[in-house]
């Protein structure tokens, strides 16, 4: 009896919490809608001005600048996530005004301060904040939150430093590959290319990093970013790296980079024997490479067994341009070899029909 009591009230109690519910969502959309209406009234007469300075030439920012740096806390509370927007899609003299409206705000300068905020979200606004203004003196503070407990910041960390270019981040964008606080690959892969041939030198000296993660990173910004005076030690991380994905992004790095000493390491892990994803991986980088020697290697290989690493041979020698399109030919009419007949028919298909679409085999890890 006192249970079936108990379902009763519950059942009763039901209908009142729904409306409870009900109104504190409806009050808390009231209370954001009044807050965006106010920041937006709050912005409007300087936001004109803002317009204004990204469309007025050098002799006349001083003077608008003038107009919107004195604004009051709480209008440049709610002026500035225009600002940031901006500052992401404009460039030349724009940018630069910009950046001097923050620099006369202090902007920077509490941006890094809040970079120690408890709130991960200010914490990530003010990384956001710096990488767009390429703010170079928080390098060290940024870095630091390549280790910050909330995973967002760690990756607006790490694309600020990308943004911002200085080579002193390699190290620490490189270390946070691994550890209990990480940043993914791509995110520093990303980064790291961002910062120019400055940073080269450093992020060669990951290929000595005992993390085969830290390794393949590396050989892959350097390939991105054709560093070709890294072509030897490129190749000794594909002759000589005991790990495939290692020697996966080497393989692809010695394609991007086009230097004839990849030619041979690349030729022979196309032969049998070698991982498949390898050897997909190297047909295609010797069509990047563009040696016309790699033409009888890669028509061997039209018949392989596995129709990736066999595709990928086909494709390259139609990137290797009337030597790989003979070559395709013959092998298409020949009676030998089915399986290299079909893909050499089908390669010459795809150029015929689509030549400006090929897309070339490359694994993503």
């Amino acid at each position: 009896m006192i249970h079936l009591g108990f379902v009763t009230q519950a059942l009763l109690f039901l209908p009142g919490l729904g409306l409870v519910l009900s109104l504190l969502i409806t009050g808390t959309r009231l209370v954001r809608t009044y807050r965006q209406g106010r920041r937006r009234r709050l912005a409007a007469p300087v936001r004109a001005v803002l317009l204004e300075l990204l469309c007025a030439p050098e002799d006349e920012q001083s003077e608008l600048l003038d107009r919107i740096a004195p604004a009051d806390k709480r209008t440049w509370k709610a002026l500035e996530p225009t600002v940031a927007a901006m500052l992401g899609k404009v460039s030349g003299r724009a940018r630069t005004a910009l950046v001097l409206l923050y620099e006369r705000r202090g902007s920077p300068a509490d941006a890094v301060a809040r970079l120690r905020s408890r709130s991960a979200a200010r914490r990530g606004r003010a990384a956001q904040v710096l990488g767009r203004l390429r703010h170079r003196p928080a390098t060290e503070s940024l870095c630091r939150l390549l280790d910050d407990r909330d995973r967002e910041v760690r990756l607006t960390a790490a694309r600020a430093l990308g943004h911002i270019g200085d080579p002193v981040a390699v190290p620490h964008l490189l270390e946070s590959l691994h550890g209990k606080r990480t940043v993914p690959p791509a995110v520093v892969t990303a980064a790291l290319t961002s910062l120019g041939p400055d940073a080269v030198p450093r992020v060669a000296a990951g290929l000595g990093d005992p993390a085969p993660l830290v390794r393949a990173v590396a050989i892959e910004v350097l390939g991105v970013t054709g560093a070709i005076t890294r072509t030897p030690d490129i190749v000794r991380a594909l002759w000589e790296g005991p790990e495939t994905e290692v020697r996966i992004r080497a393989a692809r790095a010695l394609g991007r980079l086009g230097m004839p000493d990849g030619l041979e390491p690349l030729l022979a892990v196309l032969r049998p024997g070698q991982p498949v994803t390898l050897r997909t991986v190297a047909a295609g980088a010797l069509g990047n490479l563009g040696a016309v020697a790699a033409t009888g290697p890669l028509k061997e290989v039209l018949g392989d067994a596995d129709p990736h690493v066999a595709g990928a041979a086909a494709r390259a020698l139609l990137r290797l341009g009337p030597a790989g399109e003979a070559a395709l030919r013959e092998a298409a009419v020949g009676r030998s070899d089915p399986r290299a007949a079909a893909q050499a028919r089908a390669a010459l298909a795809e150029a015929a029909v689509g030549s400006t679409r090929r897309v070339p085999v490359e694994v993503v890890l």
